[in-house]
């Protein structure tokens, strides 16, 4: 658990472009809390008229009465619709800014957090913390707003009584947040393990296939009912504490109500308090009690808060990558690697020891070696994702980095294709890309077939390119880099799922079109791509 001072600070943070609101919550509060008060006022001179305390004209008193009570829904209804608008914009403005925080961050070989964590962290987590900021705290304030005002009221009309109703009250409040610590480790681990499920559905269902051909259905439902019952044990554990300590609530609220009752039922057999003094009371109980029961109920709300600032506060603290200025090259560049060393994080043995190459400029140079060799990884190197611990990449005599990543025209290794439709999938590369650029970089990539699909570009696909073949979604891929305007066109095993001739036709065109014009890498073992490749550099295994 991380220390209060730093949770406090994050919050400030968060909660800067959304502050003003909270401002406006809590003066709309103000507003709720005068027509309450004078709800309680207007009540008890009503009754002092109609018992003949107050020899006042009744008329005048009742359209007063209504008209606090207009003023008290007209509160109420404002009050409602600007909390639901303001958490609304507030998630939108915290997701935003973390989900661009995460995608900026650098990348080291590895994730520190699994895809289904995170984004469990950017939904929920995120939830509850906009609606602390612009819901739980402005409430808080408006609650001791609320109970400062009821108590000078009642200090009026009945000070002893409300020195016993605060005592009484406060008592309650202070065993009740006894159970502090254990609410929030209880939270933590709830928090955990609902991330833990979403990551299971989230990665099963996405490889639905592979857990449906492997027959681990079972076994996938049984992983998820021991984390479900992990997650019921804990909040069965967390809703007893929270028995605990609204059962110590409500005894306190009761016998706040039936101590004012009392006191005013004495003092009319006394004739110290009218009938309308004694209403007073028992509003006014109301009006002291209920803000500080719902600062007792607040707490596993704020505790719940808390965990989720502390998740959050994990992915704040990813390292961004530094923003470089784009650098364009006017040329196909020369790619050099020079005795470069690296090794993942966590990992003693390098992947790459002292290596070496040269990648000409405008020719095709293909890179071979066993699995595990390093060949991704040197692709990384190049592209800027990853640094060597020592040696060099340089791109046309510029270091490999974010600023030269706009060079590289890349298709990865596997179905990289995002849900959405073809064009959608070709427009991440190229938002410009005109309807004629789009059908030349897919017939140069061997794709003609999207024109004869009923949808044509508009076609669904899936996540991952479910709905078309293997081989369709690689040349889609590979007619996505293509758009690009990058003098460096890698591929990674781009062309595995074609058949021979298509894979020779689609070698052909890009020797055809790009010969002299781009600096081709290419990851392959087949021996078209060999054949076509002016170079090889082979990589073998440390």
């Amino acid at each position: 658990m991380k220390k209060t001072g730093p949770i406090l600070r994050t919050l400030w943070s968060m909660s800067a472009p959304v502050r003003w609101r909270a401002c406006v919550s809590i003066l709309i509060g103000l507003v709720r809390i005068g027509a309450s008060l004078s709800f309680v006022w207007a009540s008890k001179y009503l009754i002092d008229i109609a018992t003949g305390v107050k020899p006042q004209p009744l008329g005048p008193a009742i359209g007063l009465f209504i008209g606090i009570l207009a003023l008290q829904l007209t509160a109420v209804v404002a009050a409602n619709w600007w909390n639901a608008y303001s958490l609304v914009k507030a998630q939108n403005l915290l997701r935003r800014d973390l989900f661009s925080h995460v995608l900026r961050s650098r990348w080291d070989g590895r994730e520190r957090y699994l895809s289904g964590d995170t984004v469990n962290r950017l939904e929920e987590d995120i939830r509850v913390v906009a609606e602390l900021v612009t819901d739980r705290i402005p409430g808080l304030a408006i609650t001791l707003l609320q109970l400062l005002a009821a108590s000078v009221y009642f200090l009026v009309l009945a000070p002893g009584l409300l020195w016993m109703l605060l005592i009484l009250m406060c008592a309650t409040v202070f065993g009740s947040k006894l159970f502090f610590r254990q609410l929030r480790s209880l939270m933590a681990s709830i928090r955990a393990r609902e991330s833990e499920l979403q990551q299971l559905m989230q990665e099963s269902l996405q490889h639905r296939v592979l857990v449906l051909t492997l027959t681990s259905v079972e076994r996938v439902l049984q992983k998820f009912g021991w984390i479900q019952a992990d997650v019921e044990n804990s909040t069965r554990k967390r809703l007893n504490y929270n028995a605990v300590a609204r059962g110590l609530m409500f005894f306190g609220f009761q016998a706040g109500h039936a101590a004012a009752f009392l006191w005013g039922v004495v003092g009319i057999r006394a004739g110290s308090v009218t009938y309308g003094t004694m209403t007073a009371f028992l509003q006014l109980v109301g009006q002291v009690q209920r803000p500080i029961a719902e600062l007792g109920r607040q707490i596993p709300a704020f505790i719940q808060a808390i965990t989720s600032i502390e998740r959050l506060m994990d992915l704040e603290e990813l390292e961004e990558e530094p923003l470089e200025k784009e650098r364009r090259l006017s040329e196909a560049p020369e790619v050099s690697v020079h005795e470069v060393t690296y090794a993942y994080p966590g990992l003693s043995q390098p992947v790459l020891k002292d290596f070496s190459a040269e990648f000409p400029a405008g020719e095709m140079t293909v890179i071979t070696g066993p699995t595990g060799a390093g060949k991704s990884t040197l692709i990384r190197l190049i592209l800027g994702l990853l640094k060597p611990q020592e040696g060099s990449v340089t791109i046309g005599h510029f270091p490999a980095g974010s600023a030269l990543r706009g060079n590289f025209m890349y298709i990865p290794q596997g179905n990289s294709l995002l849900s959405g439709t073809i064009r959608s999938n070709l427009l991440l590369a190229a938002p410009s890309a005109s309807e004629k650029e789009m059908q030349e970089a897919l017939e140069t990539a061997m794709a003609g077939f999207v024109r004869d699909l009923p949808d044509g570009l508009d076609t669904p696909c899936g996540e991952t390119g479910s709905g078309l073949s293997e081989g369709q979604a690689q040349r889609v891929a590979i007619a996505r880099a293509l758009l690009r305007k990058g003098g460096v066109l890698i591929l990674d095993e781009s062309t595995s799922a074609l058949d021979p001739g298509t894979e020779k036709q689609l070698l052909d065109n890009l020797h055809t079109k790009y010969h002299g014009k781009k600096t081709i890498l290419f990851i392959s073992h087949r021996e078209a791509v060999q054949e076509y490749a002016g170079h090889t550099v082979n990589i073998q295994p440390l």
